[in-house]
């Protein structure tokens, strides 16, 4: 997925080794363009799976799953 990957690059924040940071785009700050493009390849990868409901955790995950269920209707 080539878009998230250059949003990682130009907007993650290494902390430490281990740790990407990506709250400027996913978790405090939704950027509505990255979770519809991240939301389709969801859509790509899954085709021809019938897919009626979408889970996710709290953390993080609510926005791109609401956008992804928009996406599959």
């Amino acid at each position: 997925m080539l878009e998230l990957k250059e949003k990682i690059l130009s907007d993650g924040e290494i902390i430490e080794p281990d740790i990407l940071k990506v709250d400027s785009f996913i978790n405090h700050q939704i950027d509505p363009k990255t979770y519809r493009s991240i939301a389709k390849e969801i859509k790509r990868r899954f085709m021809g799976e019938k897919i009626d409901k979408i889970l996710t955790i709290e953390a993080s995950g609510i926005g791109i799953a609401c956008i992804a269920a928009e996406i599959f209707d």
